[in-house]
């Protein structure tokens, strides 16, 4: 706590360093806060908003949706489609001015959303079927969805503790649907299915056993679609919860060490290699942020967590490496080279802008591609593709980028978690089509917004250092030509 001084005893003078910081603040505050009203209150509501959003991504099962909707009906999606409704308005209205910050999370987000609606406005010429016009539909209501998480939370997450306490939720919400997994695993109970009891008139997207053969091992799927989705996305996030449990000191070690435990039971209970590849490189992408010594640490502990793993899920170990080495063998993978020339051929037949986004509809089963690359170079065309690979790839750049520019360690952390899920959600696109999926499109829609937020944070906070740079040398005075 800092005392008041009272009024007999002068204030203590700030560093320079602080009154140049609160200089430059003010000065920029005084139109932000005519655009934006109180900035406390609106990170607040941000907070509130993006963390409800990540809440419900998880806890709720993705293929629930409202039938009059769609595909995009989950409860995640519309309030996906609420944010995007209530940024449009509050800039129209004038309370919010995106134009006072720039992220490259929306450039990337722009070119998406610019290829994918050329490619729809074209589907008329395709004689498309009522179902493929719907997959096009779902589409389009998806990328507003992606606008709303984006943008609200690029925009609206101010500082820091503002970020932390948004991805907390996240950690926590992917920590309750492994623990629904775990669940299933251990007990062969599907707390689930009393989950979608509680949503009166959503109906199931897509029906599925709730256990699923693979080798000797059974796989479970918790509150996701598929045990693919799930292993991903546990994958994506377990380099988060540990920078979460070591950075977030203000809450007990059961809070901050549970999540970690269940994300990281969560992988072999998908019996995935997606998983793996997932967790693999987002931890590689993270040992390369940290300092040192914690990397040191890392590289110690990482082959422990495995022997762990084997110890947890006997023969778990021993059927992923036969699925690894099956090699060409294995019918996944021939799967997926068997459809090389279809995609081929798709694309050949309209090379632009393909069919239209959310279209392909796979003639039988083997001709479904677990592949998000394939599948959107079929239906966006070789045009089209390159939005989808600036959905990719720009966050990974842009959160490494944030990271190289911050001298702040909780915020270069954060940046060097999200550069690491981000990366694996791009190499996992090659695995498994990706976008079909509502829990993970979501989640990657939420990580695109919250490098963005680093992206900004760190802006500011090299705009104070060379503000204080400034004050603390200012310019000498010209030099005077008196007669």
């Amino acid at each position: 706590m800092t005392e008041t001084p009272t009024a007999d005893e002068p204030a203590a003078p700030r560093p320079a360093a602080a009154v140049t910081a609160h200089a430059v603040v003010g000065r920029r505050s005084r139109t932000a806060v005519l655009a934006l009203g109180d900035p406390t209150r609106s990170e607040r509501h941000a907070v509130i908003a993006v963390g409800t959003y990540a809440v419900a991504l998880f806890v709720f099962p993705s293929n629930m949706v409202l039938e009059v909707v769609g595909g995009q009906g989950s409860v995640a999606g519309l309030l996906a489609l609420t944010l995007f409704v209530v940024y449009v308005a509050s800039t129209l209205m004038g309370s919010h001015d995106p134009l006072t910050v720039r992220h490259p999370t929306r450039g990337a987000l722009f070119l998406l959303t610019v290829m994918s609606l050329v490619a729809w406005a074209l589907t008329p010429f395709h004689g498309l079927t009522a179902t493929q016009q719907v997959g096009a539909d779902r589409w389009v209501l998806m990328l507003a969805g992606f606008a709303g998480v984006v943008l609200v939370a690029a925009e609206g997450l101010r500082t820091v503790d503002g970020l932390v306490r948004v991805l907390r939720l996240v950690v926590r919400g992917a920590a309750f649907c492994c623990a629904v997994a775990l669940v299933q695993w251990l007990f062969r109970f599907d707390l689930s299915a009393l989950l979608r009891q509680s949503l009166p008139g959503f109906s199931v997207q897509l029906s599925h056993d709730v256990y699923e053969d693979r080798a000797a091992l059974q796989r479970v799927f918790g509150t996701t679609a598929h045990p693919i989705e799930l292993g991903v996305i546990a994958g994506m996030l377990l380099p988060l919860a540990l920078v979460l449990a070591t950075q977030d000191r203000s809450h007990s070690p059961v809070l901050r060490w549970g999540p970690v435990v269940l994300i990281a039971t969560a992988i072999p209970a998908s019996v995935a290699r997606s998983a793996v590849l997932a967790v693999i490189v987002s931890s590689a992408v993270l040992v390369a942020c940290l300092p040192a010594r914690p990397r040191v640490t890392a590289m110690v502990l990482l082959p422990l967590g495995t022997f762990v793993v084997g110890l947890a899920r006997p023969g778990y170990l021993r059927t992923l490496a036969d699925l690894v080495g099956a090699g060409a063998d294995d019918a996944s993978l021939q799967g997926r080279l068997v459809d090389l020339p279809l995609v081929g051929r798709l694309v050949s037949e309209h090379p632009w802008f393909g069919t239209g986004p959310g279209t392909y509809t796979a003639a039988n089963a083997l001709d479904i591609f677990d592949n998000q690359y394939y599948t959107s170079a079929t239906e966006l065309g070789l045009l089209g593709l390159t939005g989808l690979l600036a959905w990719y790839l720009v966050p990974v750049v842009t959160a490494a980028a944030a990271r190289h520019r911050s001298s702040d360690p909780p915020l270069r952390a954060v940046a060097g978690a999200l550069a690491g899920a981000a990366t694996a959600s791009a190499v996992c696109a090659f695995t498994f089509d990706g976008l079909s999926f509502n829990m993970y499109a979501g989640l990657q829609a939420l990580v695109v917004g919250c490098i963005g937020t680093c992206w900004i944070l760190s802006g500011r906070e090299g705009r104070v250092a060379r503000a204080a740079g400034r004050d603390a040398h200012p310019a000498a005075p010209p030099p005077s030509h008196g007669s």
